[in-house]
């Protein structure tokens, strides 16, 4: 393993410990969500970490209206929920914010996002935690 993927692997870590001890303190992205006034939310992530963040909104008042995936192909909805490619995401609602939950590819995302929707507010899923 490079150094690269060393420091990228241990960011990502040292987040998810900090989203743990948030959970931990009883603080929740619901309450994050709240504070910032986002009541319908896309996550870019539909794998693990995009569905273990979705389990902590579900049963609240933030709506999840879908969710962005490069692999999606084949992957049609979850719970009902939309996944979508990231081609797709002009033909979509607008929601008050997209919280892209890799931590390693969030910079090359926010680049595509930005080209295919300028308006849509990008939220990184490694700043989020450490604001709540």
């Amino acid at each position: 393993m490079n150094l690269e993927n060393k420091n990228l692997n241990r960011d990502g870590f040292i987040t998810l410990k900090r989203w743990l001890e948030n959970r931990n303190a009883g603080k929740t992205f619901v309450d994050y969500f709240h504070e910032y006034g986002y009541q319908t939310i896309a996550i870019y992530d539909a794998g693990e970490l995009g569905q273990i963040l979705y389990g902590e909104i579900t049963g609240s008042d933030i709506a999840v209206k879908y969710f962005v995936d490069r692999n999606a192909e084949g992957l049609q909805n979850i719970d009902g929920i939309p996944v979508i490619l990231l081609s797709q995401i002009k033909e979509m609602d607008e929601v008050d914010a997209l919280l892209v939950s890799p931590v390693a590819d969030y910079d090359a995302v926010c680049r595509v996002l930005s080209e295919l929707s300028p308006r849509l507010r990008v939220l990184a899923f490694k700043d989020a935690v450490y604001e709540f």
